[in-house]
């Protein structure tokens, strides 16, 4: 389980499990299939804790990716939070779908000649 990974990470790591990062961290175990914007998680984690910024928000995200427990993306000016840290392809047509083709990822590769995280499809209306 993601939530019982990132709390673990955290205190190997000496940081202090805040109610606010509690909070932030079961927002992106529940949310982080769907590959959420961060403005999307600060409204939850606001609910909780209304006076949390987008600022102390960023920064605990950049700490979880430091942790190498997500990874984040940009479509257009949107920052979202990536969960699967194992190559693949996210298609976005509206929302975003993990789409796993091994031999597409090794071709991919392969083409270019370095290894990938994930590769970013926008479809067409």
């Amino acid at each position: 389980m993601w939530k019982n990974k990132a709390i673990e990470a955290l205190k190997n790591a000496n940081l202090k499990l805040t109610p606010q990062r509690l909070k932030l961290i079961e927002v992106i175990a529940e949310m982080g299939e769907k590959h959420p914007k961060l403005s999307e998680i600060l409204e939850k984690v606001k609910e909780d804790f209304p006076t949390t910024s987008f600022s102390t928000l960023y920064t605990n995200v950049l700490t979880l990716k430091a942790l190498g427990l997500i990874d984040i993306f940009a479509i257009g000016d949107e920052t979202r939070v990536e969960l699967n840290l194992k190559p693949h392809i996210n298609v976005f047509d509206g929302e975003i779908h993990d789409f796993c083709d091994e031999e597409l990822i090794r071709r991919i590769e392969a083409k270019i000649g370095k290894k990938i995280k994930f590769v970013l499809v926008i479809s067409e209306d």
